[in-house]
């Protein structure tokens, strides 16, 4: 009986939702690296794009002042991931934006813009934002600019800088040296501005598996980011890869892109294998 009593009693020292509480679940390991990488703290001197998903991805943002490169072919979304990285570092973030084009005409650009509530009209009356547009045929005129772009930096605290699209921009030269000279120049002077800066580019996968862009430029930029046409049957699905984020936890594996009316959202769970 006194056995019994005492069994008894250990029985009520334990809280019975303890002695009741099913195992806990295995979460599938396809989740386990995105639910590391949300749980990170945000690093410090870290600049939002503010994009839904993706600064999940990438430890709360790009670096400050760094330079990233936005790569893909036709239609994934390269320069409206550049313009949502602009409108919404102005209205969530306060930082000003300059968007440089050496492809896009200003009309279009806004009217293109609008589709997704992005009245950048509004926010140049504002001086929240600058748009400099360099025809093809004026694009050295850029480089020899570059003071007077500073100067405008400076004035209008700019933080945010898209360039699109850099593929247009080494079009002009003949030959690979001059190109490549040329893009170190670009990338001295933005070092010089110290903004945080997207690159826009084409780009694809060769057969190796390797991300390349045109001119073998992503060697240079501090990070990449690449977007991917992934076909399934009748079905076009747009895929994100942060390929290299220097200084940064990231995912490595490529999540799925969509298109909203509000730009773009990542969908981070939803892991996808775009090389082999």
């Amino acid at each position: 009986m006194a056995a019994k009593a005492k069994k008894r009693a250990k029985e009520k020292a334990v809280p019975a939702k303890a002695r009741s509480s099913p195992k806990p679940k295995r979460i599938p390991k396809r989740l386990l690296i995105v639910k590391e990488l949300k749980v990170q703290p945000v690093e410090k001197d870290r600049t939002p794009t503010c994009i839904q998903g993706l600064d999940n991805l990438i430890q709360g943002g790009f670096e400050s002042k760094s330079v990233v490169i936005v790569a893909g072919g036709p239609g994934t979304g390269k320069s409206l991931l550049g313009l949502q990285f602009l409108h919404c570092g102005i209205t969530q973030e306060e930082e000003n934006g300059m968007y440089i084009t050496f492809e896009e005409q200003k009309e279009v650009v806004y009217r293109h813009a609008k589709k997704f509530g992005w009245d950048f009209e509004e926010l140049e009356r504002q001086k929240k934002f600058i748009f400099l547009e360099y025809p093809p045929h004026e694009v050295e005129r850029f480089i020899s600019e570059g003071g007077v772009i500073e100067d405008m930096i400076n004035e209008y605290h700019i933080k945010r800088i898209v360039i699109d699209s850099m593929t247009s921009f080494l079009m002009i030269y003949d030959n690979d040296y001059h190109r490549r000279q040329a893009f170190l120049k670009v990338m001295d002077t933005l070092r010089k501005w110290g903004c945080t800066t997207v690159l826009i580019s084409e780009g694809s996968v060769n057969q190796n598996g390797e991300v390349k862009t045109p001119f073998d430029i992503e060697h240079l930029s501090d990070g990449l980011i690449v977007l991917h046409t992934i076909k399934r049957e009748d079905v076009v699905e747009i895929a994100l890869e942060v390929v290299k984020m220097r200084g940064t936890a990231h995912e490595r594996r490529a999540t799925l892109l969509r298109f909203t009316e509000h730009g773009l959202t990542i969908l981070p769970h939803q892991a996808l294998m775009v090389r082999a």
